[in-house]
């Protein structure tokens, strides 16, 4: 078992080692507008307010009111369900799309950066290791 110092170090360590700029353009992906986004492009279906709210785990008065910024900002248009009225409907605009697809580039970019300078063989074992990681922090 590790001490308190070599956990303190570890941490330390850790925190010199973390680009935000890349950390946060992907953590963009994993919630609010970002994930509203991504989930509204991959969908398959019709996708209900209500749908989202759930998804990130946020109440239905949170979800509409980044939904209301989202559709001033031209990223989505809501509409009421033709076949319940109590329902809103969120659909991805076109510059929603570009905005999503933009993102993803850009992430790509970088990962693709990585594997060059760091090597595919080292990112295999580093993202091994993250899901040990991962799952002591999810018991």
């Amino acid at each position: 078992m590790g001490t308190r110092e070599d956990a303190q170090k570890m941490l330390r360590e850790f925190r010199g080692c973390w680009s935000k700029p890349f950390f946060s353009k992907i953590d963009e992906c994993q919630k609010g507008i970002g994930f509203v986004l991504v989930y509204l492009q991959e969908a398959d279906h019709e996708v209900i307010a209500g749908e989202l709210a759930r998804e990130l785990n946020v109440s239905t008065a949170r979800i509409a009111a980044l939904l209301r910024k989202m559709e001033k900002s031209g990223l989505i248009v809501r509409y009421h369900s033709s076949e319940d009225a109590r329902q809103t409907v969120v659909e991805i605009t076109q510059a929603g799309t570009e905005y999503v697809d933009n993102m993803k580039e850009q992430i790509l970019t970088k990962i693709e950066l990585l594997l060059e300078k760091v090597g595919k063989k080292d990112m295999e074992e580093f993202i091994r290791i993250s899901h040990k990681v991962k799952e002591v922090f999810d018991e």
